[in-house]
C-alpha cells in the first residue's frame, strides 16, 4: 500500500497539471494580439510543404518567428522548424503576408502544428506561444 500512495499523488499532480494547461483554444482567443487567416498548407511534391498565410497585430511587435512541428498519421513528431518564419518591427494594425517551405523526408505528415513567438529563439517552448493553431496537410 505504501508504494502505492507516492504513485497515485504523481498521477494526481499529473492529472491536475494537464487541466489548467493552455490549450489551443486558449492561445487563439479573440482577446489574442494576433489575427491570423487565411492559413494553408500546400504540397508541393517531392516532400515539399508550403504554409502560406496572413497576420495582422492588434499591437506593435519588434519580432515575431513561426515554429513548425510536424506530425504523421499516428500522432508522431517527424520534424520541428525551429525558425520557419521571422520578421522584425510589425505596427499594430499592419498586414503581413507569409509564406515558409519545409522539407521533410522523415515520414508523410498528416498535420502541423503553427506557433507564433514574440521572443527570438524560442525553441518551440509552447508555453511561450502567442498563438498556435493546428493545420491538417
Amino acid at each position: 500500500m505504501r508504494a502505492i500512495a507516492p504513485l497515485l499523488l504523481v498521477m494526481l499532480a499529473v492529472a491536475v497539471c494537464g487541466c489548467t494547461s493552455t490549450s489551443d483554444t486558449d492561445l487563439n482567443a479573440e482577446n489574442s494580439d494576433l489575427k491570423v487567416e487565411n492559413l494553408e498548407v500546400i504540397p508541393e511534391g517531392y516532400g515539399y510543404y508550403s504554409i502560406k498565410g496572413q497576420i495582422t497585430p492588434s499591437r506593435d511587435f519588434d519580432y515575431l518567428e513561426i515554429v513548425l512541428r510536424w506530425y504523421d498519421a499516428e500522432g508522431s513528431v517527424i520534424q520541428e522548424d525551429p525558425l520557419a518564419w521571422n520578421i522584425n518591427n510589425v505596427k499594430s494594425g499592419q498586414s503581413v503576408k507569409f509564406s515558409t517551405y519545409s522539407y521533410i523526408d522523415a515520414g508523410t505528415p498528416a498535420k502541423v502544428d503553427l506557433m507564433i513567438f514574440e521572443d527570438p529563439f524560442s525553441s518551440g517552448d509552447e508555453s511561450s506561444a502567442i498563438y498556435k493553431t493546428t493545420l491538417n496537410v
